[in-house]
């Protein structure tokens, strides 16, 4: 039976890239993705007959991922007994990848992946065709963003994919770590949907701009200013390199090619228009949050 089939016979079902974690839907691996059906709309020969049929018709990464605890924990809610948990933090690595050669499996960017590092992942699987999770432990050897830049870049030209990356932070490995997952997940999507050249994200560089498209993009204040203030020539790029330079002029100038003087020409004619002053960090940040627009 093909899934057109399934899904004809159960409408409710919807194929996603990643199970439902609510404990409400039956989630069944299916072609590299996921079923998603509500259990309220099953019976439990229904729901029986569902997993023998999708079985016979699952690929691989996603049943193989399926096998892998961390997955069960992180996508399913999986809890882990009190006894059975270790003291340790841990950091959940997502991969967005696409490969520019079908002849080279993805899986092989991912088996080079874990050799870069000095202590061994906890965990490390395909999601599906194009995501992947690793579950890194904190030590004493903490890897930071231009590591991982460093790494992807030179595994990216090896492989033919392009790989962008979410490093999520330290957490207690707890049973509550797979609702914090939830949310990395989700800033990471949003970063995705961005189609920004970006090619590493963290809750540093994501959380400001996700929290601004949702809750206050549409604000009228933000927008009356957001066209009042971006009518001066080379005003976002200005307040994006000053912004992430800390507020420093000299530097910001360097990056800039500019001469300090006409920075400061430039920060000064910005406040005489706008009555912002540049120099000022409120003032900065929230000049920075329309640049979010």
């Amino acid at each position: 039976m093909e899934i057109k089939d399934i899904i004809s016979v159960f409408p409710d079902a919807k194929l996603q890239s990643t199970p439902n974690p609510d404990a409400t839907y039956l989630s069944l691996p299916v072609a590299a993705q996921w079923l998603n059906i509500p259990r309220a709309n099953l019976t439990s020969r229904e729901v029986t007959l569902l997993q023998l049929i999708t079985d016979t018709t699952t690929s691989s990464p996603t049943k193989t991922a399926n096998d892998h605890t961390w997955f069960r924990r992180l996508f399913l809610g999986e809890k882990v007994p009190p006894q059975k948990m270790k003291k340790q933090r841990v950091r959940v690595i997502q991969i967005n990848l696409v490969s520019h050669d079908s002849s080279i499996p993805v899986d092989n960017w991912l088996d080079a992946f874990k050799t870069m590092f000095k202590q061994p992942f906890v965990d490390a699987f395909l999601v599906n065709d194009h995501e992947a999770i690793a579950i890194e432990l904190l030590g004493s050897k903490i890897y930071d963003n231009d590591n991982f830049l460093g790494i992807s870049q030179a595994l990216d030209s090896d492989f033919y994919c392009s790989s962008k990356l979410y490093i999520g932070q330290y957490w207690q490995d707890d049973n509550t770590i797979d609702q914090l997952f939830t949310n990395e997940r989700n800033l990471f999507k949003f970063q995705l949907q961005q189609n920004t050249s970006d090619r590493l994200f963290s809750i540093s560089n994501s959380i400001l701009k996700y929290y601004f498209k949702i809750q206050l993009s549409q604000d009228p204040l933000i927008l009356k200013s957001d066209s009042e203030l971006f009518n001066m020539p080379a005003a976002k790029k200005t307040i994006t390199t000053l912004y992430q330079n800390g507020g420093n002029v000299s530097i910001t100038a360097k990056k800039m090619f500019l001469h300090r003087n006409t920075l400061q020409y430039r920060i000064k004619k910005f406040q005489e228009t706008t009555g912002f002053n540049l120099k000022n960090m409120d003032d900065l940040l929230f000049c920075y949050l329309l640049t979010f627009q």
